[in-house]
């Protein structure tokens, strides 16, 4: 891996930034009944509590079969060395999100110049939802483990492409978006032979953890069960977006700002996808399109900024815009509304 000094230097002032606005969010800002008393405990907020539960206790309730087990055990691993579950989350969450923007950055840098690629990771690092690459979610693995398969099928190191894409798999559902790309991307540039046929083995992290719930419930796919618990149920594709416009017609705006900023964030989404197509390899795009269509499938838009954050091909296509009015408008208002999310998140507030 090369070393990029500059990218390690970005980040870690992005994070000393960050770590000041937690701070400084922590200790001025009531705290929600969900806060806790310890700084370092609010970094585990929600899913996190869960991450470090599994890592802690195994998988002690059915509805958290939702949470793919890569993360926790990891987690359980790191524990071991730093003494604390949350500690060794959070460690794993921030190293793998350097290790993922110096892999993103060679990756963009495949196709365009090192000046796109600075400022795609720059508009990645300015999304609203990207403090969630440095606490107790599995968003900075995730996204470390598929940039690296992309980077890896791309260089045609097809074995480690395939190791990468199959620990996706085993990190998140959306890790088979991975698997079908990189199968796509072979099938269409060389069709599967002897030589490659490896890359049919990417969805293997997502299989194992299929094997091991038919052992422990009797289904395969009880993660998609336990997703009830979430109100998250497999229904017809679009009907979230009109269930979250039905929820802000005739009620304040206000009252409802999550469910505004969801629909909002889906459809930027969606449209960054859409023109993916036009300046992207078709991977990426289909990538893209195959992350956002499960939270589609939902009757919910919750949750749409952070499901975003890992979908690096729309940050490309912002990369490919030309610095100007609204480039600029877009950081300074996304770098609000980060601080705004860091600083509700780590008083326990819900934010994505």
């Amino acid at each position: 891996m090369k070393l990029y000094p500059s990218i390690t230097l970005k980040f870690i002032v992005w994070l000393i930034v960050l770590f000041i606005i937690f701070f400084f969010g922590f200790s001025n800002f009531p705290q929600s009944e969900n806060g806790k008393e310890a700084f370092l405990d609010n970094l585990a907020n929600w899913d996190g509590g869960h991450y470090i539960g599994i890592a802690k206790y195994g998988y002690s309730e059915k509805f958290q079969y939702a949470f793919f087990p890569l993360y926790p055990m990891v987690i359980n691993f790191v524990s071991k060395v730093t003494g604390n579950f949350t500690t060794a989350a959070v460690l794993i969450s921030i190293v793998s999100s350097l290790l993922a923007l110096r892999i993103l950055f060679e990756l963009i840098s495949l196709d365009y110049t090192k000046k796109i690629a600075e400022r795609s990771l720059h508009f990645l690092l300015f999304f609203p939802a990207a403090f969630y690459l440095t606490v107790a979610y599995s968003e900075g693995l995730f996204l470390f483990l598929t940039v690296s398969a992309f980077l890896f099928a791309r260089k045609h190191k097809l074995l480690l492409a395939t190791l990468f894409a199959a620990l996706a798999g085993g990190t998140r559902l959306v890790g088979l978006a991975v698997s079908l790309s990189l199968i796509l991307q072979i099938y269409l540039t060389e069709g599967i032979n002897k030589k490659n046929w490896i890359v049919l083995l990417s969805p293997l992290g997502f299989i194992i953890y299929c094997i091991y719930l038919f052992q422990a419930t009797g289904d395969p796919f009880y993660f998609i069960y336990a997703e009830n618990h979430w109100q998250r149920v497999i229904t017809v594709p679009g009907l979230s977006f009109w269930e979250t416009i039905q929820t802000l017609s005739g009620k304040n705006i206000t009252e409802n700002f999550n469910a505004v900023l969801d629909l909002l964030f889906a459809i930027l989404g969606l449209g960054l996808i859409l023109r993916s197509f036009r300046f992207l390899p078709i991977q990426y795009s289909v990538y893209s399109l195959l992350s956002i269509a499960f939270p589609l499938f939902t009757p919910t838009l919750s949750s749409m900024p952070r499901f975003l954050l890992p979908v690096f091909p729309i940050f490309i296509v912002l990369g490919l815009m030309r610095e100007g009015v609204f480039s600029f408008a877009y950081k300074i208002f996304s770098l609000m509304l980060l601080s705004a999310f860091a600083i509700l998140f780590i008083n326990g507030y819900w934010v994505s």
